[in-house]
């Protein structure tokens, strides 16, 4: 096998384990245990801690196995929505690719053995919930938006099995990420009604309709800005609260305009938009160590070596 094709095998299996959602994975779980599980720890502590890096690399290695059985059953369906993106996957086989699944899990359940009794069976369980989604679950209308998104939120309480600590804090951002990302999943099935069709997968905008799908869509936006105006309210997230803020502007702006949207091309965009708004919150997580007050003291300064 020469460089080329090996270089292509790389490219191909990265975009089945969707390795760029696996980066931000990554950064949205090590900047959730910075700030928010434990914001009074030192980073290089938390950095440097065996267990917890162990924990977060479990989740990553089982999420990469859940992207590679999903690609296993869905690569069909995915030809009509994604045909570039599965010609590429296309160059690596289904019998390598499990391969690469079972190889994956039982890693993961190694190292978890290793942490653990607890963390273990939190995988194992996890892991089989994964399978169980692409086996049957992936074929069920809202039930399947609904398992997909637990199963998405699931790694970040993964590191519950290492700081055992849930507060009110957590909670509600945890309820705006999973929301975020159940009203993401939602806009994807309206922009591949054509392929559920095709492939009988019985989504909620075909089974339920069009208009009961965006009804559906603007009471889970109703909620995330009643949840984001608790966070901004309770005023303990720094300068992160002008992410939700942002967040609020562009809800509203959906949530009035979702109406006008009929093509497959309108939701594409406008999932595409949700998807952005997570990744900017995960990299606006940061940002609740700064203070407003600390940015407007840096703004004065900066004003008067102006001056």
């Amino acid at each position: 096998m020469n460089i080329k094709k090996i270089v292509l095998k790389i490219f191909a299996l990265f975009s089945v384990i969707r390795g760029y959602n696996l980066i931000i994975l990554i950064l949205a779980q090590y900047l959730a245990v910075l700030f928010i599980f434990a914001p009074n720890t030192g980073h290089r502590q938390l950095l440097t801690n065996i267990k917890l890096d162990g924990i977060i690399f479990c989740s990553i290695l089982c999420v990469a196995a859940g992207y590679i059985i999903n690609n296993f059953y869905d690569l069909e369906k995915d030809e009509i929505k994604r045909p570039l993106q599965v010609y590429l996957q296309k160059q690596v086989s289904q019998g390598f690719k499990l391969t690469v699944y079972i190889c994956l899990n039982s890693i993961a359940l190694i190292i978890a053995g290793l942490i653990s009794f607890k963390a273990f069976v939190f995988f194992l369980i996890y892991q089989f919930l994964v399978w169980f989604y692409s086996h049957k679950i992936n074929k069920f209308a809202l039930i399947k938006n609904f398992y997909l998104v637990i199963i998405r939120v699931i790694p970040f309480f993964a590191l519950l099995v290492y700081f055992d600590d849930f507060s009110f804090n957590l909670a509600l951002h945890a309820t705006f990420l999973t929301i975020l990302l159940l009203i993401t999943d939602i806009v994807k099935d309206l922009g591949s009604q054509k392929a559920d069709i095709i492939y009988n997968y019985n989504s909620i905008p075909i089974k339920y309709g069009v208009n009961f799908t965006k009804i559906l869509i603007s009471s889970f936006i109703i909620i995330e800005l009643i949840i984001s105006l608790l966070i901004i309210i309770k005023n303990d997230v720094g300068s992160m609260k002008y992410f939700f803020m942002l967040a609020d502007s562009i809800f509203f702006i959906v949530l009035f305009s979702i109406w006008r949207y009929k093509t497959a091309q309108d939701y594409k965009i406008l999932h595409y938009l949700f998807k952005g708004m997570i990744v900017l919150g995960v990299f606006s997580i940061v940002l609740i160590e700064i203070n407003p007050l600390t940015l407007q003291t840096i703004a004065h300064n900066f004003n008067a070596r102006i001056k």
